[in-house]
Formats: structure tokens, sequence, C-alpha cells
């Protein structure tokens, strides 16, 4: 009986760490906390259009990112409704006005995840990048390059030690 258990155990120890070699990796994660404002994309404007527009502004709601990778960002909200709109919907498309230090970038997302955070600190909202201006892009990602990578499960871990 011992001898199937430790068959087993290897055989889910080898299908583990194969798993692990061959699994797509997720890019590298940036702790930044970056002002921004976000609203709910006009799916019929021209994503191009959206800064150069001199009409009045949809609502929008202002926030901070929590962490921000190439192709994906977190986003702290202090709430998930924009009037009447959740920005959480699987539809919905967000246009995210993202504060640089080399000045504002532009983008349109879509919401991947939220949940609501301890207390009064509102939500998080993990956001995937689907279009971007080649020049807000280059923006972007050369901020990106300034930034230290994170790695939370680091330091999940010294915290759980502590």
């Amino acid at each position: 009986m011992e001898g199937l258990r430790n068959k087993a155990a290897s055989l889910l120890r080898d299908y583990v760490t194969d798993r692990r070699r061959t699994a797509v990796r997720r890019g590298v994660r940036y702790d930044a906390r970056l002002p921004f404002d976000v609203s709910i994309h006009d799916a019929g404007k021209p994503s191009d259009h959206i800064r150069r527009s001199t009409t009045k502004r949809a609502a929008s709601l202002a926030g901070r990112t929590r962490d921000v990778c190439e192709n994906d960002l977190t986003l702290v909200v202090p709430s998930i409704r924009i009037g009447g709109d959740y920005l959480t919907l699987e539809d919905n498309r967000l246009r995210i006005e993202l504060a640089l230090p080399g000045g504002p970038v532009e983008l349109v997302a879509a919401p991947a995840r939220f949940e609501q955070l301890a207390g009064d600190e509102g939500y998080l909202v993990g956001v995937r990048i689907l279009e971007m201006s080649d020049d807000d892009r280059r923006l972007y990602t050369e901020h990106l390059r300034t930034l230290t990578p994170t790695d939370r499960r680091r330091d999940a871990y010294r915290l759980s030690e502590a």
C-alpha cells in the first residue's frame, strides 16, 4: 500500500513540475501607484479620437493603480459604478486616462476581475489592455522600464514568516 502512495506522489510531483515548465507565464508586474480617470468607453467613437474630442466628457471615476504590467492593470477605485453603469460588466470597454510622469496616456481596457477591499478602501478591478495608440504605448513601455518588478508571492511569503 505504501508503494502505491509513493508512486502516486511521484506521478503528481512529475505532473506539477512539468506543468510549471510548460505553463504560460504572466508578464512582469510592477508595483505602481498612478492616478487615473476611468469612464465607460463609447464603442461608437473611434478610439484614436478619444483625446482629441472637444465634446463633453463622459462621467468618470478617479482612482489609482495598484500595479501595472505590459498588458494589464490593477485599478483601485472607490466604487464599481459610474452613474448607473457598472465598470465590471464583461461586455464593457473602459476608457482609462493614466497619468504618467512623462504625460498622460489613454487606453481602452476590458474588465477581467474585481474584488471588494476591506473596510471602505474601495474595490480592486483587474483590466486587460485592448487598445492604445502607438505613441501612448511607447510612453507606457518607457515608464515600465523605470519601475522595479514586484513579486507578490515572495512578499506574501515574507509576511507569513513574520
